[in-house]
């Protein structure tokens, strides 16, 4: 395209009019977006609008990459949490009342007795404090007593170390009971179940050792 147009109104001048002076010819130049070259030539890079880039492509996570994000996110949640989980019947023994109420001997003996057990997948705190305390019942049935009095026990669970991947617990308990008389039948059920602590799941005793 030429730059340099003539007047179209010079070429319907007559020809046998006088000559005139040259006529006037117009500059013509195009107009470039700011930063463009502003010579009369034409530009060589239009102003055709770039392609959009595409966003990156995103790799899909693989069976592995989600397994080992869960494992992180346990291992960050066991150790947050504390490993010893601890709880007790209380500062004081208690006995079932109506066991109690039926004892007819002011004779008590005292009996103590402490578990380990090595759990798998869980902890029931309840069934524990039960294998204990019939260890005790066992023991006062030896010496003529049926029942069991003034009783308090302690459990301690003990987490696995974070980081590591199998669910073994240790737990601990000792508990303590008075063997008497009574003419109410013994309940074998241990005292404060609704204060003992447990881990959810399904629990398997492993091992059990007898402390006392």
């Amino acid at each position: 395209m030429n730059l340099f147009h003539r007047n179209p109104e010079d070429s319907k001048t007559p020809s046998n009019s006088p000559p005139s002076s040259p006529s006037k010819r117009k500059l013509l130049f195009r107009s470039h977006s700011r930063g463009g070259s502003e010579s009369g030539s034409p530009s060589k890079s239009s102003a055709r609008p770039s392609a959009p880039e595409s966003p990156p492509k995103r790799t899909p996570l693989g069976i592995a990459n989600v397994a080992n994000i869960f494992i992180r996110m346990r291992r960050a949640s066991d150790q947050v949490k504390p490993r010893h989980i601890e709880s007790s019947s209380g500062e004081d023994p208690q006995s079932h009342p109506d066991v109690l109420a039926g004892v007819t001997s002011t004779a008590r003996k005292p009996l103590s007795h402490t578990d380990i057990f090595i759990c798998d997948g869980a902890v029931n705190a309840g069934q524990l404090l039960r294998f204990t305390r019939r260890s005790l019942m066992e023991v006062a049935e030896l010496i003529g007593a049926n029942a069991l009095v003034d009783e308090k026990w302690d459990c301690t669970i003990l987490r696995p170390k974070p980081g590591r991947t199998n669910r073994t617990f240790k737990v601990r308990i000792s508990y303590t009971a008075s063997a008497a008389l009574s003419e109410r039948p013994d309940p074998h059920r241990p005292v404060a179940l609704d204060k003992a602590n447990s881990v959810p799941g399904l629990m398997t005793v492993v091992k059990r050792i007898a402390q006392s």
